[in-house]
């Protein structure tokens, strides 16, 4: 019984690494595939953090992305992680009519409660 549990361990690790490489070499595919089939107009989060609207993807490792209105930087296609929805998240703003300090120093954002002081 002794003799079998080390060519039984053997195989339990030759099988988990061959499932691990599967894995990542199906991933490694999926990304690459996703960077190449990139066009103009496809809105992308890159490992940084950053997002941006593709303005020229060219066959060549770099590709231009417009982060800001007017602002386009170059990237390596490498950089990019994901395709993401077209819509950008909505931000809130807050009007200076609505924002109210008072004798206490507490700030109040409450429209309601600034009209009637």
């Amino acid at each position: 019984m002794e003799s079998l549990i080390l060519p039984l361990m053997l195989a339990a690790m030759a099988a988990f690494m061959f499932f691990s490489i599967r894995n990542q070499k199906k991933r490694a595919a999926a990304a690459a595939e996703m960077q190449n089939s990139l066009e103009a107009g496809s809105r992308v989060q890159l490992h940084a953090g950053l997002f941006g609207t593709v303005v020229e993807a060219e066959e060549g490792q770099n590709i231009k992305i417009e982060i800001a209105p007017g602002v386009v930087t170059e990237w390596n296609r490498l950089a990019i992680r994901e395709v993401v929805s077209p819509e950008a998240p909505a931000i809130e703003t807050i009007d200076d009519d609505r924002i109210a300090v008072d004798e206490t120093d507490t700030v109040s954002l409450d429209k309601e409660q600034n009209e009637e002081k």
